[in-house]
């Protein structure tokens, strides 16, 4: 039998524009001969920028060339791909499907090269973990530590994300292990509790609660609040809280990690909410006072998000073993109530949809 993939049949189509950028035809018959990975990433270009013309610009491609790989690409599924407006573009539904799987082959691609490389270099594996600050701050260096001297062939790529693109990017593949908190949605994706921390209020040395030995959220919304990051989870809680009680924060000004906080909040801009174990380490460095939250969701539990655990790579799923295993030592007492004492708000059950 004749050999499906015969290498003399195998060509490369190369226009005269992007002869340099042109990138091997995948294998195959039908669509998948017909499309190049450059396509592929100008496609997910285009849809980011929202603009072909713009998309032209990032990829250093003639407009005209990438106008015409889009039609010859929509021509291929025998769907349309994009919807052009006054304003640009947008994907149609085939659209984000194409842009999802799209992402999957090239992020697939960067991590086979990766992992190939790794193999040349003596490393045997390659996790990608997303996590939020307040994990970084919390448990996580040394349970990694720990595991990275069990396992010293294994590297781990690790990124700090607030929650909600944790969750998404464990969706879409870009992470193998994702640690969250806050009451979200997660889709088909596999959830395991980790560990759990406590919330404490942050204020200046002189300021008028600093002599409170605890404080009620509504205590908190009379001032000034120093806010984290758009996203985080403290952020959504806080937001949550205050909602169930017809309250709204009085946000003065947003800043991208907690000791920005604690200096905006040592500077008497406001006050803040930061986890137990941050605290700790900056209290004593710095004029403020950490004040405990007297609430019942003050207490929060924190998660680790994977997709099947059975389609993992090997090393991601030692490390998930690892982090499973130390889940909830030396952390606040679990008779405690936590923040799923809050209600969900609607937005909380609505389903992680792929960002475009």
């Amino acid at each position: 039998m004749a050999d499906r993939f015969d290498r003399s049949r195998r060509t490369v189509p190369v226009s005269p524009v992007t002869a340099e950028a042109a990138l091997p035809v995948l294998p195959g018959r039908g669509l998948l001969a017909r499309i190049d990975l450059l396509t592929l990433k100008l496609f997910i270009t285009i849809i980011e920028e929202q603009s072909i013309a713009k998309a032209a610009e990032r990829e250093n491609i003639a407009a005209s060339a990438v106008s015409k790989r889009i039609s010859d690409l929509e021509h291929a599924v025998g769907v349309p791909l994009i919807k052009r407006h006054h304003k640009g573009v947008d994907a149609t539904p085939a659209g984000r499907v194409f842009l999802h799987h799209s992402r999957v082959i090239l992020r697939d691609l960067a991590q086979l090269e990766s992992e190939v490389f790794d193999h040349s270099s003596g490393v045997r594996g390659h996790v990608r973990v997303f996590a939020n600050d307040s994990t970084i701050f919390g448990y996580l260096p040394e349970e990694l530590a720990e595991f990275l001297a069990l396992h010293p062939q294994i590297r781990v790529e690790f990124e700090a994300k607030v929650s909600p693109d944790i969750i998404r990017a464990v969706a879409e593949s870009a992470a193998d292990i994702g640690l969250f908190a806050g009451h979200l949605p997660t889709a088909d994706l596999t959830v395991h509790p980790y560990h759990r921390d406590r919330l404490l209020v942050v204020v200046p040395t002189e300021h008028e609660l600093a002599g409170r030995p605890s404080l009620k959220l509504a205590d908190v919304l009379e001032h000034d609040l120093i806010e984290q990051e758009r996203g985080s989870s403290i952020e959504l809680l806080l937001l949550r809280a205050a909602s169930t009680m017809g309250r709204s924060i009085r946000g003065r000004i947003r800043v991208g990690s907690f000791d920005a906080m604690c200096r905006m909040v040592e500077a008497g801009l406001g006050v803040g909410v930061v986890p137990e174990l941050f605290a700790r380490r900056i209290v004593n460095s710095i004029n403020i006072r950490a004040i405990a939250l007297d609430e019942p969701w003050a207490i929060r539990q924190h998660k680790i998000c994977t997709r099947d655990p059975a389609s993992l790579p090997h090393a991601a799923r030692l490390l998930l073993q690892h982090l499973i295993s130390k889940a909830g030592q030396g952390e606040p007492s679990r008779d405690e109530p936590s923040q799923d004492a809050i209600p969900a708000s609607r937005e909380a059950t609505s389903p992680i949809l792929p960002r475009l």
